[in-house]
């Protein structure tokens, strides 16, 4: 029986167009041809290995050609990759790689201090290997396992379809605790069409994407890895993200499209050889995360660049909306229309539709929708609903249609492109034996768009400072998700069931 699945995508280029560049990584350029060989490498090599349909493969790792070819090789014989967010704490990685279950784990050399926290602690993990030199000594090195496998095509005993999980990407909870979006290959596939639909610039080997988000992301992978390499184009990866670095590949490589977070682009905007850089290539940024401020787009306006603004999320793989840049400045603060095979709905309590103009919860529903959570039973009945996803968001949708976000209904804020969700950072606050009581909201940040603010009750008899406070949380949060300011109060407002009234924090310190 034909069974078809994401792993496909490299064969049929390679087949199709085998010399045509697909991936640049540094001073490395692969072709067609040479991606898909080296992702029959790495499927052989895990296959010989015993991983096996439904096994999960953590990766801690920044971006380069192997965490691309570890996703593919993994898309064909039905194994399970769990990218890694390395701005976590180890605390934070332990939780999720206990959850998961990973047999394996793959990490870059930069993370060698993380993987010393981790090391011995998750009994799944059978073998440790590194991306390249620099990591412990005695774990294989990637390049040498997959040397001696065949290039040619895997041959899996087991059918591998669209239906079967792709990739586990953890989104923190309103609990405090993380859970695994199982992202299946058929959502990265309609999400892929959505994509080419969105942008109806015709993503080709004429494409010049650059991929400078971190790939642990949804955003990175799915609005700009893997719909390019759906759609032919070609494929520039940067390892880190850095401003004038980025700068100097848009101009050197022609660079058509890339993906970021507003706060990625402020930094280039505010980098020094900005203004000196040649962007006449670019047909258009596309930006997601948080809205892009007038003052950012208008300043890259100037520079002939518009922007592409979209909504998503991980549990939609991630497109559910998409602002033209047609409508960039006429329809500032909205996230646009749904995508093509996605369909939104604006709900009141009682789940019936919204008229334009009225507030109430944005639902999802289509192809891209994931079908659960990791091992979470009652949270993804909780949330997704017939196939309607409730995104626990609030918007509207404005005359003509366009999507307006007003509030979260759970109180998560974005740092950076980070959601941050109070409860998590709570929990921390909650250990310090200097404090009784403690809330956190988001406050607007010029930089991060958004940031934490910890409002705290100290224990009577003590006295504790704000520096005391953040340093606290130095290793046991990620940096994003510190608060960067605390102010102190006698008692949190609450709820007559003790919940932490949110709103009254926020007229009372904002």
């Amino acid at each position: 029986m034909y069974a078809m699945n994401i792993g496909e995508w490299p064969k049929r280029w390679a087949d199709r167009y085998p010399d045509e560049p697909y991936i640049k990584y540094g001073d490395l350029s692969l072709t067609r041809r040479d991606f898909n060989c080296r992702v029959n490498r790495f499927a052989n090599a895990f296959y010989e290995s015993g991983i096996k349909k439904g096994d999960r493969v953590a990766a801690l790792m920044g971006n380069s050609n192997v965490f691309l070819e570890i996703l593919f090789a993994l898309s064909k014989i039905g194994g399970i990759m769990v990218p890694l967010n390395f701005r976590l704490a180890a605390p934070e990685l332990e939780f999720i790689l206990h959850d998961s279950e990973p047999v394996m784990m793959i990490y870059s050399p930069e993370f060698i201090q993380l993987m010393g926290e981790l090391r011995g602690k998750i009994p799944s993990i059978k073998e440790y290997m590194c991306e390249m030199e620099g990591g412990t000594a005695g774990d294989m090195l990637i390049e040498k396992w997959i040397s001696s496998k065949s290039d040619e095509e895997p041959v899996v005993k087991v059918d591998v379809t669209l239906n079967d999980p792709h990739f586990i990407m953890y989104t923190s909870g309103t609990t405090g605790k993380p859970k695994g979006a199982v992202v299946l290959q058929q959502n990265t596939q309609w999400n892929a069409i959505n994509a080419i639909h969105i942008y109806g610039y015709g993503m080709n080997s004429a494409t010049v994407s650059l991929c400078a988000a971190p790939l642990f992301h949804i955003g990175a992978l799915h609005a700009s890895a893997t719909p390019g390499l759906y759609a032919g184009a070609k494929t520039i990866i940067q390892r880190f993200f850095n401003p004038n670095e980025t700068l100097k590949i848009i101009e050197t490589e022609k660079v058509t499209v890339m993906f970021g977070i507003p706060v990625m682009f402020l930094f280039m905007m505010m980098d020094k050889d900005f203004e000196k850089t040649d962007f006449s290539s670019v047909n258009f940024f596309i930006a997601g995360g948080s809205p892009c401020p007038t003052s950012l787009i208008e300043s890259f306006l100037k520079k002939g660049v518009t922007f592409n603004q979209g909504y998503g999320m991980t549990e939609t793989a991630t497109a559910i909306t998409a602002l033209k840049s047609v409508d960039a400045m006429r329809k500032v603060g909205s996230c646009g229309k749904p995508v093509f095979h996605t369909d939104v709905r604006i709900a009141d309590l009682y789940g019936k539709d919204c008229p334009h103009g009225e507030i109430g919860e944005v639902l999802v529903k289509g192809p891209n929708v994931i079908r659960e959570y990791w091992r979470r039973p009652k949270e993804s009945a909780e949330t997704i609903t017939d196939g309607w996803l409730k995104s626990g968001d609030m918007g509207y949708f404005d005359d003509e249609g366009y999507l307006f976000l007003v509030d979260r209904k759970k109180d998560m804020y974005i740092s950076g492109g980070e959601n941050v969700y109070p409860a998590e950072v709570e929990d921390v606050l909650m250990k310090y034996d200097k404090v009784a009581d403690a809330g956190v909201i988001g406050i607007p940040d010029d930089k991060w768009g958004e940031v934490g603010m910890a409002i705290v009750v100290k224990k009577p008899g003590t006295e504790v400072t704000e520096r005391e406070i953040i340093d606290f949380c130095k290793d046991k949060l990620a940096k994003y998700k510190i608060p960067k300011k605390v102010a102190f109060t006698d008692a949190l407002p609450r709820t007559a069931t003790g919940k932490i009234l949110k709103k009254t924090l926020r007229e009372q310190f904002l």
